[in-house]
């Protein structure tokens, strides 16, 4: 907080209008604000560099930066900002350091496969859709599969040249636990990408990519942890790994 003991009265006029009136300054040039006060422009850079400026410049960027995060703190109160904070976190982490043996791995197997097949149930089953067509897009031969019932076609049995790419969450729903076992039978290679690595899902893949995010769920069964970072690692390896 800024001591006004030593302000001239007119120097506190114009303190008193710079920060009571920061989208008017921000608009004007400094002849112009002293114009607009009945002041001298010397003696609106006098009262500047009482307030710790070097310039006018100097001010109206710490006016406006001041500005906005009012603006955010105002809009906070209002709405539900743990997204941003969740998934911040998780973008503040050293990702290509955390994932640099998976995604060496990964490079690996998909060199010698043919096919990736993506798997999953619910909201996964959305990301699955949306993993197979971004690998799709970079020339991998990528197809989805969002019903754990769905009968696999002949061709499909004991095919050690597919990757079974298997999304969930908690990585404990039965049916994905099903498939995953049936499709670890027939030799498909089995990645998953899970909120944690110690579930079963995990244990049952060769590759699995943990985003250990804080998990949500709602009135009892709907689980609506984030899935910004699902969508970083499908797009990080189809950009990175599928040429």
């Amino acid at each position: 907080m800024i001591d006004l003991k030593d302000f001239t009265p007119t120097e506190i006029l114009i303190y008193n209008y710079l920060v009571s009136h920061v989208n008017e300054v921000a608009k004007l040039s400094i002849r112009q604000l002293a114009d607009t006060i009945h002041v001298s422009s010397a003696s609106v850079m006098r009262c500047i560099k009482k307030m710790g400026f070097d310039s006018f410049y100097a001010l109206k960027f710490e006016l406006k930066q001041q500005s906005e995060k009012a603006k955010c703190q105002q809009f906070a109160k209002g709405f539900d900002t743990e997204i941003f904070t969740l998934n911040r976190e998780f973008f503040n982490r050293p990702l290509l350091q955390q994932y640099s043996q998976e995604f060496k791995t990964f490079k690996q197997l998909a060199q010698e496969v043919n096919n990736i097949m993506f798997f999953g149930i619910g909201t996964s089953g959305i990301l699955a859709q949306y993993g197979a067509r971004q690998f799709s897009n970079f020339g991998i031969n990528a197809v989805y599969n969002i019903d754990p019932f769905y009968p696999l076609s002949d061709r499909l049995k004991q095919n050690s040249q597919t990757i079974a790419f298997m999304l969930s969450v908690s990585g404990e729903t039965a049916q994905n636990i099903d498939q995953a076992i049936r499709l670890k039978e027939k030799k498909f290679h089995i990645v998953s990408i899970t909120d944690n690595s110690y579930c079963t899902l995990a244990k049952l893949s060769e590759i699995n990519f943990a985003y250990n995010i804080q998990p949500e769920v709602i009135k009892d069964t709907l689980n609506v942890t984030t899935q910004i970072p699902v969508i970083y690692i499908l797009e990080s390896l189809a950009r990175n790994f599928a040429d």
